[in-house]
């Protein structure tokens, strides 16, 4: 057992009155887990269960630490020069600067919840205190401190030492719980026995909670032979954390960070020059009894250096002890510029606040007014929305509340809301960090709740400071009237010009290439039920109907005939008419439509080439054959060079009228802009007449000096007139560029086309970045958190083993559990070769390896789809150079998706490995892949697959080129089918496959 040195009231006032709040409290601990070398920091809140878990990995407290540090209240632990030892430092880690003095932080544990169970392990070889491996845990009820008329004295805490492998387990909860309800049965013949019932009930509560879970926890842990770091388990928690959590999603569909949010995220400095990766991860991750896992300050979310890459204007520098600002200064990421910003507020002396550094970046509002991209000006917008703001931090950690959007403690906001066009800054529009230190810094002081700089002498400085350089930045850069500020409006204009045309574009395109899209899928789906030909053999048919019908002995038969045939032929026009699609020149098209025009592009050669003519031609020999019978062929003769020439003269004068808007559009563009050229003329001739006569009438009054200012104003006057003239007829001369090039078959409409598809086709690769950038992510993670718990997991096995030989019943589960984890253990051990970082130079890559890599990632697939995959003796025997990380992952998508399409044909289904001439090889005898889809296959987001998202064939291409290699579909196709994979069809049919193919010796 072990008493609080300090009074029950004492400990009351310092766990909860001098903490802000929940967000507060848990950064005061996120800084003791700092302060304890830590470099990752969990909380998990139980929320079903109404529990709190504050979980690190620091160097822990041993059984004497527990005592004379975190147990005695106000403690020099931490300061220099006290009577306790310092902490160690990790062998791998540099010496961090404390973040807690004043020995209270702990306590605001006080703030999360009644009651607090704590556990921590020494990290072992620690050399200035020998290391043990013992884990101390207490049990601390904060309401027994609120009774009244007791003291300390009555109050026993109490504290065990136990052994790792078994610390977090029910037991343990018993040895805790148990003192303590002795203690309130004591109690209860000299206080409020209301309150000790509700303390009591809450000590009973944590009994049903299973220490053991928090073992299978990702992250920090204390078991095992590395575990170290300290546990806290709050329970029941605060009433206000319901809230604080539920305002987050809230204020999620408006794209608002919670308070919580806002000021626990960005605990460490990710933003300041070399500070890409944070010194200690933070997490506050809400689980559910579901499964469901939601961290509400991934660190993801959060700026980094990286996104400085994505502001439109960026500031960098330092502030010397004068206040002085010395630094550059990027304006739409142009070449920064040196820049100084004095401050007179300190009259020369020294400031008091001290030297400092700042960087931060600003992104327009507006995407008009932004040379970002649209997505990355989205992208960058939606963090600004949840995490904006000038963070301070203090040797590379937050300084609370400092940063947080709605905590404009410059006063930007409020200056910007008077004049937008004066002050310029937005909070809200800003990002970055202010660095300050413990040794040039001193006299900036927190306040004891930790609610931001007490407001002395060197705060007012530090504020005045940062005033007047964002004020001075906005005159010298941004306004009007500076020199600079012309420079910022100039580009501004020029990028809302191009957005505005760029806006028109895409409508004007946009509208074209939908109109286009939905005539083209409507003409594909009627050529896909053979309608264009179904159509025509009808109108043929017809023929021999009406020809049928004329009076062969008429004088008139011959031209009943001729007319008919006439008839026929220009329906059948019609038709080949109503199916025929126009490519809107100079719009560009995506990959969909673009595949499309090409599926059309065939269909409709052929229904020109092959049928039109087999038609017209048929039609044609009905008629001969219905004529040649009755009109001589002296009559016939004339009359088809007649109907030849009439035709020929009619078709002439529609072309020509249809050709003659084209001269008369020409001459009248023409006309305008010989108008606007003489009008430029005139314009320019008039002000040189002008100033001719100014000259004129004034020299002969003007002396020398004035006479030669003049000569210098006039020809810079005209200059200034001539260059506006000029500039009023660039459009009119880029235009006839344009055409001239034209003319010369360098059509301007073609490049555009070929522009516009490249930007189309690079939209659809961000999000496919996107995805494979999270996807990646996600399996790193995974592969890290299995490696950190696979070896508890084997060594508990191995303990439940004996149990298992004497128990029958408990036997079965252990050998259940046992195979159940082999199997999930070879899976994730796949993960391995994926991994390119493990192979700095490339490896030697076997056959034999490959062979065996599928067959122990796809074995149970297989053989339940009854499939073989097998290998020939030289696919086997084959060796070449590379990285794992690039051909592993070609074959797993090869073959997974030969699994896929086999599954549901008939017996044998085979995939082979196979190598010739130094190609390898992946074929099956599926289906096979139609001759149309052979290139689109490759293509993202092509697939023909129920639910497929097109990644897996382009990803394969686009790594193997990056190493020279090729990936094709083998145009001769794969293994024959088996006899009956299509009733009634060819048993010939062959499956797919797919070539890889080596680079030759010039690549």
């Amino acid at each position: 057992m072990a008493n609080f040195r300090t009074s029950a009231r004492t400990v009351d006032m310092l766990g909860r009155q001098q903490i802000a709040g929940i967000p507060t409290a848990i950064n005061e601990l996120f800084k003791n887990s700092y302060d304890a070398y830590a470099e990752s920091v969990v909380v998990d809140w139980l929320r079903d269960r109404d529990f709190l878990v504050v979980r690190d990995d620091g160097i822990g407290m041993s059984y004497r630490d527990f005592l004379d540090r975190w147990l005695t209240i106000g403690t020099d632990s931490k300061t220099t020069g006290g009577t306790l030892r310092a902490l160690p430092i990790p062998s791998n880690m540099r010496r961090r600067p404390v973040m807690g003095e004043k020995g209270i932080g702990r306590l605001a544990i006080a703030a999360l919840g009644s009651q607090t169970l704590v556990f921590s392990r020494r990290q072992e070889n620690l050399e200035e205190f020998g290391g043990e491996s013992s884990v101390v845990a207490s049990l601390i009820p904060w309401k027994l401190f609120e009774l009244p008329g007791i003291t300390l004295d009555d109050i026993e805490i109490p504290v065990l030492q136990l052994d790792p492998e078994r610390a977090l387990s029910d037991e343990t909860t018993r040895r805790l719980v148990s003192p303590l309800i002795e203690t309130l049965n004591r109690l209860r013949e000299v206080t409020d026995h209301e309150l000790l019932d509700t303390i009591e009930f809450d000590l009973l509560k944590l009994r049903s909670f299973d220490l053991a879970s928090l073992t299978r926890l990702p992250g920090p842990q204390l078991t095992g032979l590395q575990g170290h770091g300290t546990f806290f388990i709050v329970s029941p928690t605060d009433e206000a954390l319901p809230m604080e959590v539920d305002a987050d999603q809230s204020r999620s569909a408006k794209n608002q960070a919670s308070q919580l949010v806002k000021l626990l995220t960005g605990f460490s400095d990710t933003m300041s020059k070399g500070r890409m990766e944070p010194e200690m991860r933070t997490s506050f991750i809400v689980r559910r009894d579901s499964g469901e896992a939601v961290d509400l300050i991934d660190g993801d979310e959060f700026f980094t250096e990286r996104d400085f890459e994505n502001v439109d204007h960026e500031f960098v520098g330092e502030f010397d002890e004068y206040g002085t600002f010395h630094g550059s200064v990027s304006i739409y990421q142009q070449e920064p510029v040196v820049h100084v910003v004095p401050w007179q507020g300190g009259k020369g002396a020294p400031t008091q606040c001290g030297p400092f550094r700042i960087r931060f970046g600003y992104v327009q509002g507006e995407l008009r007014h932004s040379s970002l991209s649209p997505d990355v000006h989205a992208e960058i917008t939606r963090k600004l929305n949840q995490v904006a703001g000038l963070y301070v931090y203090r040797d590379g950690v937050r300084i609370l509340p400092y940063g947080s959007s709605d905590v404009d403690y410059l006063g930007i906001e409020e200056r910007r809301t008077r004049n937008i066009g004066y002050y310029f800054f937005s909070y809200r529009r800003m990002f970055g960090a202010i660095e300050l230190s413990t040794m040039s810094n001193r006299k900036l002081q927190e306040k004891a709740g930790r609610e931001g700089f007490r407001e002395n002498v060197a705060f007012r400085q530090f504020q005045s400071i940062l005033i007047n350089f964002i004020t001075q930045l906005a005159a010298d850069f941004f306004r009007s009237n500076a020199d600079r500020g012309q420079e910022f409006l100039a580009a501004r204009d020029e990028l809302e010009r191009t957005e505005r045309v760029r806006r028109k574009r895409d409508k004007v395109a946009g509208s074209k290439r939908d109109a286009f899209r939905e005539k083209l899928q409507g003409i594909l789906g009627e050529f896909a039920q053979n309608q264009p030909q179904v159509q025509i053999s009808e109108i043929v048919e017809s023929v021999d109907r009406r020809l049928s019908g004329i009076n062969q002995a008429g004088p008139s038969a011959l031209s009943e005939a001729l007319s008919i045939e006439k008839s026929a032929e220009r329906e059948i026009r019609e038709v080949v008419k109503r199916y025929t699609a126009e490519r809107p020149r100079g719009i560009g098209l995506d990959r969909q439509t673009s595949r499309d025009w090409a599926a059309y592009e065939r269909e409709h050669e052929i229904l020109e080439n092959r049928h039109l003519e087999s038609a017209i031609s048929s039609i044609r020999e009905k008629v001969a054959s219905a004529t040649s019978l009755t009109v001589p062929l002296n009559v016939l003769n004339l009359r088809i060079r007649e109907e030849v020439r009439a035709a020929l003269k009619n078709d002439l004068e529609l072309w020509t009228v249809e050709t003659r808007e084209i001269e008369t559009g020409a001459n009248s563009v023409a006309a305008q802009v010989v108008q606007m050229v003489r009008a430029a003329i005139a314009a320019a001739s008039h002000r040189a007449d002008t100033l001719a006569d100014e000259v004129d009438n004034s020299a002969d009054l003007l002396d020398e000096h004035d006479l030669f200012a003049l000569r210098q104003r006039v020809l810079e006057e005209l200059s200034d007139e001539l260059s506006r003239q000029q500039q009023s007829l660039a459009p009119v001369r880029a235009y006839l560029k344009g055409f001239e090039s034209a003319l010369g078959g360098n059509d301007w409409g073609d490049e555009l086309e070929a522009v516009e598809e490249e930007v189309l086709a690079l939209r659809n690769q961000v999000d496919t970045d996107l995805e494979l950038t999270q996807l990646g992510r996600a399996i790193e993670l995974i592969n890290h958190e299995f490696a950190s718990s696979i070896k508890a997991v084997r060594r508990n096995l191995r303990s439940l083993r004996p149990w298992g030989n004497r128990n029958p019943q408990l036997r079965s589960i252990e050998r259940e559990l046992a195979a159940a984890f082999e199997h999930l253990d070879n899976y994730l051990a796949l993960f391995t070769p994926l991994q390119r970082r493990l192979y700095r130079k490339p490896t030697q890559i076997t056959g034999a390896q490959i062979e065996q890599f599928l067959q122990d990632l796809f074995g149970e697939r297989l053989r339940r789809h009854e499939v073989d995959l097998v290998a020939t003796e030289s696919f086997l025997r084959v060796t070449f150079a590379g990285y794992p990380s690039t051909f592993y992952p070609v074959f797993v998508n090869l073959v997974d998706n030969a699994i896929f399409w086999l599954s549901d044909r008939p017996l044998p289904r085979t995939i082979q490995l196979d190598e010739r001439g130094g190609y390898l090889s992946v074929s099956d005898n599926g289906p096979g892949i139609l001759l149309r889809d052979r290139e689109a296959v490759f293509e993202h987001g092509f697939s023909r697959k129920p639910g497929g998202r097109g990644l897996g064939l382009k990803i394969s291409r686009d790594v193997l080129q990056r190493s020279g290699w090729s990936l094709e579909v083998d145009p001769r196709g794969g293994l024959n089918w088996p006899s009956g994979a299509l009733r009634g069809a060819d048993s010939k049919g062959r499956g797919a496959s797919f070539s890889i193919i080596p680079p030759n010796d010039e690549e």
